[in-house]
């Protein structure tokens, strides 16, 4: 059974050969596991792919994410490079800087002069909507299809990254998240708003990525958390967008996972109705674990996940290992659970912690 045999029989209840072990790794990681400095996959976008694929190689992972690049003309008429200290984006034709990347905060581009922030439902309706074709056509998908295509090859299971669907989005629009949390309270036709524009973005980016033979599309915001939320919010305004989201995911005829930062506890009852096929998270750290998330979802959802990030980026192998024997014990019985980390792996984890868990998977992970 390859890697996208058994993340099929996962996400759809059924039981695979063994547990499958797909750790959240981004960009910043897998540069790490491939010995290439963070700064150079902003640089050149093209090799974050490169990057992601060869990391999850590395660590025997059952399936990679990707990430939507920039478009082909990025490559002409910008250029990064390092300044005093900074990694700057210039212009090519005006030789001006236009921001910075943050490096340590994950590589997020902060633009010198930042767009004015959304304060109406006309601001709103006047964003543009880029369709799937245009994707395509500026080159967005370029290097993710090449590296899909080698990852299929390979028998990896493909994930494409679409968060954003709520709350990130309108913390992105507002200017912060103080603004958009209290938009939801101040001005709720405006949150309703952005949250609908948000999830016709995400739509089309995710049809983008079923039409270069992506398996699976990934939702969800790291806002939209009982640690940050309440659930009164959640079921009003996220839940919706998250099962429009899935329902055009499936029509694309492709899964769909959430991912779930912080405690999740009291919002677990309203996930099946969303119609995932799976989720993404449970981090010990917020008082979750995988043992009390299968009880009260298992049966409906596939539960991915587990393992603490502060284990990963500061234990010892051993202590990885022990912690993910713990999970698949919890969730292997009866199938649908995937072995994980409980959100992004924190940059400078050892690598031998990552291998540490998928030899957990080895010694206990077969049905």
């Amino acid at each position: 059974m390859n890697s996208i045999e058994r993340m099929s029989k996962v996400m759809t209840g059924q039981i695979p050969d063994r547990v499958p072990f797909f750790p959240t790794i981004y960009t910043d990681h897998a540069c790490l596991a491939c010995d290439i400095p963070f700064e150079d996959a902003l640089i050149n976008p093209s090799l974050g792919a490169e990057c992601m694929l060869s990391a999850a190689l590395k660590y025997k992972a059952d399936a990679v994410r990707f990430c939507m690049g920039p478009e082909t003309s990025w490559f002409h008429n910008k250029t990064v490079r390092k300044l005093d200290g900074k990694l700057l984006q210039y212009d090519n034709q005006t030789n001006q800087p236009e921001g910075f990347y943050d490096v340590s905060g994950g590589g997020i581009f902060v633009p010198t002069t930042p767009p004015p922030p959304v304060k109406t439902i006309a601001d709103v309706n006047a964003m543009e909507v880029t369709q799937a074709d245009q994707y395509l056509k500026n080159g967005c998908l370029d290097a993710v299809k090449r590296c899909a295509n080698q990852a299929h090859e390979q028998g990896l299971f493909t994930v494409g990254m679409c968060s954003g669907q709520t709350i990130n989005f309108m913390t992105e629009k507002l200017g912060s998240s103080e603004l958009a949390l209290m938009t939801f309270y101040d001005h709720p036709d405006l949150a309703v708003a952005l949250i609908e524009k948000a999830v016709q973005i995400s739509i089309q980016q995710a049809t983008a990525f079923a039409q270069i033979g992506i398996d699976c599309i990934y939702i969800g915001d790291s806002y939209a958390s009982a640690s940050v939320i309440s659930p009164d919010i959640y079921e009003r305004f996220c839940a919706p967008a998250y099962k429009t989201m899935t329902q055009a995911v499936h029509d694309l005829g492709i899964f769909c996972y959430k991912h779930c930062c912080g405690n999740y506890n009291p919002l677990l009852h309203s996930l099946p109705a969303i119609g995932i096929d799976a989720m993404d998270g449970i981090d010990p750290t917020s008082g979750m674990s995988v043992e009390k998330t299968k009880q009260q979802i298992g049966s409906q959802i596939t539960l991915m996940g587990g393992i603490s990030c502060l284990t990963l980026a500061n234990g010892t192998p051993q202590q990885v290992y022990d912690e993910a024997v713990q999970c698949i014990n919890q969730g292997k019985p009866g199938g649908r659970y995937v072995l994980g980390s409980a959100c992004a792996v924190p940059r400078n984890s050892p690598t031998q912690n990552l291998h540490a868990a998928r030899k957990a998977i080895d010694d206990h992970g077969k049905y």
